[in-house]
């Protein structure tokens, strides 16, 4: 006895089409909550002045400038204070700014100290808005920030005084 062959071999198979409306509405649901949602971020920025390469993109060396008089002005961020020094001032000389009695760095006392440098610096040719700040590296990233921010601008009575705005980073101290 011979068997019929099977007819659900021989049937052609219907073309299926890919529903996306599904997909479709969970896009028009998501997006508009994905972006009510989101929290918009202000980014602060710091303008700094990192150390020039000596050659420039292109590969030509830079032109040499003429030797300007510089006063170097640095100020060294240690676990005990504050040490101002700059070209005229020398390591032994440095400006100390010590500790306040709990324990917490003396911005007061810093904005002051650079206020008197810049007074006495205000009616030569040197660079009366650069500043050289330099952190040993376990200094919290906040007392460097705040430092940043003492050096400046200085409060007065009268107004807020700009102090040396161009800040340069140097690297870790030993």
């Amino acid at each position: 006895m011979a068997f019929k062959p099977s007819q659900r071999g021989s049937q052609e198979a219907e073309p299926m089409e890919i529903n996306i409306f599904p997909m479709m509405n969970l896009m028009v649901v998501l997006v508009p909550l994905l972006l009510s949602t989101a929290t918009f971020v202000k980014i602060g920025v710091i303008e700094l002045n990192l150390p020039q390469l000596g050659e420039s993109v292109t590969g030509t060396a830079t032109p040499p400038t003429e030797p300007q008089e510089s006063l170097d002005l640095t100020v060294a961020i240690k676990t005990d204070g504050f040490f101002i020094t700059s070209a005229f001032i020398g390591q032994e000389d440095a400006l100390v700014i010590p500790l306040l009695g709990d324990g917490s760095f003396d911005y007061d006392t810093l904005s002051e100290k650079l206020f008197e440098i810049k007074r006495g610096i205000l009616n030569t040719p040197k660079d009366t808005k650069n500043i050289i700040l330099q952190a040993q590296a376990n200094v919290e990233y906040q007392i460097f920030i705040s430092t940043m921010d003492a050096s400046r601008s200085y409060l007065t009575e009268e107004a807020i005084v700009e102090l040396f705005p161009q800040v340069s980073i140097s690297v870790d101290i030993l």
